[in-house]
């Protein structure tokens, strides 16, 4: 298969997973994820990230400190954020995907018990057997966590070339100071992200949901670029 194929097959497979079933990705095969995601571009080779893997008895903990902390509202966000950084066309976009995940789930929208327990799943990292946490060091700011994003999808690629699901989640980065304390962390490194991986469960119908992506028109200008066909070989 020609490598442009290949890229666009493992491109077009990545997908957000939010059910995975308990089986354990082998630390072999992790390892060589890791391993392949060292790749990832940053500005001037620095490589910022630094990675926190969690499995097992230690991954309980966390999940549960992580509830805990939701539950008591302790939250600790290292990097800004608010609703007002969306744009309209932004908040249009989440509403929608909201819709969808909400009715692929069975949730009415006035079901807030519902939510509520669907919102501590994420949490939970949807059941997935392990999640990684992105954190930054302690000077590090918005302008390098560009560098971190790139990691994590690249990471998140090595992942789907090994068959492995993931499933970013910026919420885990609203409780760093809990997370910091179950996992030993310094206390001022600063966490922007996290990802929960592990084999999908196919099954649920979370998982087969079909997420659209806006046509170019809506998010790209072209200037002074030639329009030209590639001529069929």
């Amino acid at each position: 298969m020609p490598m442009r194929n290949l890229a666009e097959q493992l491109i077009r497979s990545r997908r957000s997973v939010r059910a995975f079933r308990p089986d354990p990705v082998p630390r072999d095969d992790l390892e060589a994820m890791l391993t392949l995601a060292r790749y990832a571009p940053s500005n001037a080779n620095m490589q910022p990230w630094l990675v926190e893997v969690v499995a097992g008895a230690t991954r309980d903990r966390l999940s549960e400190a992580l509830v805990s902390a939701m539950t008591e509202g302790r939250y600790s966000i290292d990097f800004h954020n608010s609703d007002e950084m969306y744009t309209d066309s932004h908040s249009q976009r989440r509403e929608a995907m909201g819709e969808r995940l909400y009715e692929a789930l069975g949730i009415a929208r006035d079901d807030t018990e519902g939510r509520n327990a669907w919102y501590l799943d994420n949490l939970r990292f949807f059941g997935a057997p392990h999640a990684v946490l992105l954190f930054m060091s302690p000077k590090a700011n918005e302008r390098m966590a560009n560098d971190v994003g790139m990691y994590g999808q690249t990471l998140m690629l090595a992942m789907a070339a090994h068959g492995v699901s993931s499933c970013p989640q910026a919420i885990l980065g609203f409780f760093a100071d809990t997370v910091r304390e179950v996992l030993g962390v310094p206390a001022d490194n600063r966490l922007l992200f996290g990802i929960s991986f592990g084999y999908a469960d196919d099954a649920s119908p979370v998982n087969n949901i079909d997420m659209p992506r806006v046509p170019l028109s809506e998010s790209t200008r072209w200037h002074d670029y030639p329009v030209n066909r590639r001529s069929a070989s």
